[in-house]
């Protein structure tokens, strides 16, 4: 928090004001509080709230690509969502492992029996009202299931590592999304910046054009014809704020933020533009297939599936189970102390429990048959994936290879057409062209110009593609 007080003095006349700045940088905010006083020059008011301002504006934030990227990856739901599902699939993953440890339970039961009953301590019948409380601690552990605890582990590892990849996918295509966004928001700017000049230029033309009017030189039709076209490109201009507003709305809604008017994003100079021939799609791919996360996630996923296999086939194995415990009890039939039976009837068991499948409904064949399938169908998914990843790197090779192309031959078309233009103006000016050929001129050459415009702009986007598919950071740098 910053402070700061004005005062005032003057002869032996005292102005004072006393005002209290107060910049707070969590919230952004400047406060400024007017306590008291009178001021007599308004140049000084002007120039101190005019400091104000510049320091207000300078606080504000402008966000690069960068922030704009963290903005909405940290923000979005579905990614927050595919983090949580992870954390699901590594409690999974250690549920599995602790499945391999024995297990160990306290069992307290205690009945009352009336009428005809077996005391199993004194082990005779009684039909006397009695009470039997019967404590064990009890442990068992899985010896051996046809290594279905093994398998489980390796898949629950697998479908950890899934969850992962799958969150990473989903955060490229935001990064994406936001690039593309970014950039649709550069060109706007640039894009009123063409406007605006347009202006100057046809206003520059309407100063001159009513000069030759009014010394008779041309007829006031021309006047009228400059005019309108300063309406037309004043329109021109209002179209692109709007769509500036637009398009910065989407990119605030990409990163989960309210509409706010002093969002603006950091110019980027993109000016010097080179057209180059990337590599060969083959060659993207073979960089593709080493990190991209869907490529690893359907491989990952054709893995577990193999386990599942395996899991189901572990039905047709024995099932071998050790257990023991440790057991005692009382009962009401015995007058002796609680202690005594406790320590007179404590017994020791371990045992083992075999169990053989012979015949089982045909349900581990049903469910070897339904994981095979699984499995194929996760080999084909895995080779579609592979497939949508070579199709998505042809189609943005080929807009790189074709939007570089076009990027030249608009430039060149705006080389040649610049020269038309300024010929045209200068005859113009000087009253030796009438204004409906100028004009003709003139909206060809503002065509050529946005045309440009959107070259360059569709060109960068391109090529930041083709760097995504090439392992390359998504920076202007």
């Amino acid at each position: 928090m910053h402070r700061g007080t004005l005062r005032r003095h003057r002869g032996t006349q005292r102005d004072e004001i006393f005002l209290t700045i107060m910049y707070q940088h969590n919230s952004n905010q400047l406060t400024i509080n007017y306590i008291s006083g009178i001021m007599k020059s308004k140049i000084q008011i002007l120039t101190f709230f005019a400091c104000l301002i510049a320091v207000s504006g300078y606080t504000q934030k402008i966000w690069n690509l960068q922030n704009c990227i963290d903005t909405a990856l940290k923000k979005n739901i579905s990614v927050n969502q595919g983090q949580l599902n992870s954390n699901i699939n590594n409690t999974n993953l250690k549920r599995a492992k602790a499945q391999l440890f024995p297990n160990l339970n306290i069992d307290d039961a205690y009945s009352l029996n009336s009428g005809k009953t077996l005391d199993p301590y004194l082990n005779q019948y009684t039909h006397h009202i009695t009470s039997i409380n019967d404590i064990a601690l009890n442990s068992s552990v899985t010896l051996y299931n046809g290594s279905l605890l093994l398998n489980t582990i390796r898949q629950s590892n697998l479908n950890y590592k899934v969850g992962i990849l799958d969150v990473e996918k989903l955060r490229n295509d935001i990064m994406i999304n936001v690039l593309a966004a970014y950039m649709q928001v550069l060109m706007d700017y640039e894009a009123v910046s063409v406007a605006q000049a347009q202006i100057d230029a046809t206003e520059k033309q309407v100063n001159q054009t009513n000069k030759f009017v009014e010394f008779g030189k041309v007829p006031e039709i021309n006047l009228i014809q400059i005019q309108s076209q300063l309406a037309s490109d004043q329109l021109t201009k209002i179209n692109t704020e709007n769509q500036l507003q637009l398009d910065k709305l989407t990119l605030l809604q990409l990163m989960e933020i309210p509409v706010r008017s002093d969002f603006d994003i950091q110019k980027q100079d993109i000016s010097d533009l080179f057209p180059a021939i990337p590599m060969s799609s083959e060659e993207i791919m073979k960089i593709s297939v080493g990190f991209l996360p869907q490529i690893k996630s359907a491989q990952l996923r054709t893995d577990a599936s193999v386990y599942s296999l395996k899991m189901a086939e572990s039905g047709y194995f024995p099932k071998l189970i050790m257990g023991a415990s440790v057991k005692s009890g009382f009962t009401s039939l015995n007058n002796g102390p609680f202690s005594t039976q406790l320590n007179n009837n404590f017994n020791q068991t371990i045992g083992l429990s075999l169990s053989i499948p012979i015949f089982n409904n045909f349900l581990v064949k049903s469910n070897t048959e339904i994981a095979k399938i699984n499995f194929l169908n996760a080999q084909l998914n895995q080779q579609q994936i592979k497939n949508d990843v070579r199709k998505s790197i042809e189609i943005a090779y080929t807009n790189q290879v074709s939007a570089g192309k076009k990027l030249v031959a608009t430039r060149k078309q705006m080389e040649l057409e610049k020269r038309t233009y300024d010929d045209l103006e200068k005859k113009f000016l000087v009253g030796a062209l009438d204004a409906t050929t100028f004009l003709i001129e003139k909206n060809n050459y503002e065509k050529v110009s946005m045309a440009l415009l959107q070259a360059k702009y569709d060109y960068v986007l391109k090529v930041k593609i083709v760097d995504f598919y090439m392992n390359k950071p998504l920076t202007f740098n």
